[in-house]
């Protein structure tokens, strides 16, 4: 695949939606699990944040990719094409990886949602979403 050009401006605005699903997640951040699986707007709004913050690392991947010339025939490739190519370190972009499974799982209307995985993605691992970010920038600073 020959590379294309990365539109920073594409990025920046998945970049800000990133932030702004993480920064409305915050807000959930500690809740016990109870808490969470007994308000069912809380559930949902966690989900779905989750489910944005996905989406966007994962457009974000496939774009970046696929302008450094690298065939991503899923989300799941994309991130390790990040990681190849050094703009992720390597052993995040194999934690990350797995969040396109999950967000599968989300999109596609999955009745049996794991709780306590969403509830362990939410107070142990939404940082990954900012680190994500910060390597993206770096990225775009250098470009």
């Amino acid at each position: 695949m020959s590379p294309g050009a990365l539109d920073e401006a594409l990025v920046r605005r998945h970049l800000l939606a990133l932030d702004a699903a993480v920064q409305r997640l915050r807000r959930h951040m500690g809740k016990p699990i109870e808490e969470l699986s007994s308000d069912l707007d809380a559930s949902w709004a966690v989900e779905r944040g989750v489910q944005l913050c996905a989406q966007n690392v994962l457009d974000i991947a496939t774009h970046v990719a696929a302008s450094r010339g690298h065939d991503a025939p899923d989300y799941a490739s994309a991130v390790d094409a990040l990681g190849e190519i050094g703009i992720l370190p390597a052993d995040f972009a194999a934690r990350l990886r797995g969040i396109a499974g999950f967000r599968n799982v989300l999109v596609h209307g999955d009745l049996a949602v794991d709780r306590q995985r969403v509830h362990r993605l939410l107070n142990e691992r939404l940082d990954d979403f900012a680190v994500f970010a910060v390597h993206i920038e770096r990225l775009l600073s250098r470009a």
